[in-house]
């Protein structure tokens, strides 16, 4: 049983929420605001209607409500404190979403069609700004903002790629590298609700080329 359980828990402390201020890989060129890493880790503006970053301290809802953010997607990583942030969320009148991609699913299995299609449907009906978060806004983050990239015809999928890996995305998450491949065939990105019914207007990149 040890021998199973300590590979698992290597796992677990790898993506931790709890992980080193050492993992927020803190790019600024896309930050237009106040909001410091120590209050949102990884933070960045990925166009009008969607912000990106790591979980915020419930402190630093304000600030998001002051940006005019409008719904929190959480897509999981910090279960200790969601319930306070999605009270906090509400109190000031972000609307909050959670569809948790799970260990397993990071690591293994990869994502499903559905969830991704469940996601993109709910930023489609959600209030806009969005700010879409994991506990890092690294790796998860890094795959969804990839694919609303594509999909929004903002960037081709190497640009999109490249762009994730400069914001941290490690690819070595075989599970969320598996789902973002699948996407690389036009007729999949298709079958993904748009995720905003207006054509992108205001994009915020960073510098290119890229620096790795």
């Amino acid at each position: 049983m040890m021998k199973f359980a300590a590979p698992f828990l290597a796992v677990l402390l790898l993506i931790s929420p709890n992980a080193s201020q050492a993992e927020c890989h803190e790019p600024r060129n896309c930050n237009p605001t106040s909001i410091t890493p120590k209050e949102i880790c990884n933070f960045h503006k990925v166009d009008k209607d969607l912000y990106r970053g790591g979980r915020p301290t419930c402190l630093c809802l304000a600030k998001l409500d002051s940006l005019g953010i409008r719904t929190f997607i959480d897509l999981g990583g910090a279960q200790a404190r969601i319930h306070h942030c999605k009270s906090g969320a509400e109190s000031v009148g972000i609307r909050f979403i959670r569809i948790k991609i799970s260990v397993p699913r990071i690591y293994l299995t990869g994502v499903s069609d559905k969830q991704l299609r469940d996601l993109f449907s709910a930023m489609k009906a959600a209030p806009k700004p969005i700010f879409v978060s994991c506990s890092l806004g690294r790796d998860r983050t890094g795959m969804v903002v990839a694919l609303y990239r594509m999909k929004r015809g903002e960037m081709s999928f190497n640009e999109a790629w490249q762009e994730a890996v400069y914001y941290g995305y490690r690819p070595r998450f075989r599970g969320l590298r598996n789902a973002l491949d699948r996407y690389q065939d036009r007729r999949e990105l298709e079958q993904l609700p748009a995720p905003s019914p207006s054509p992108p207007t205001t994009v915020c990149e960073p510098i290119r080329p890229f620096h790795l």
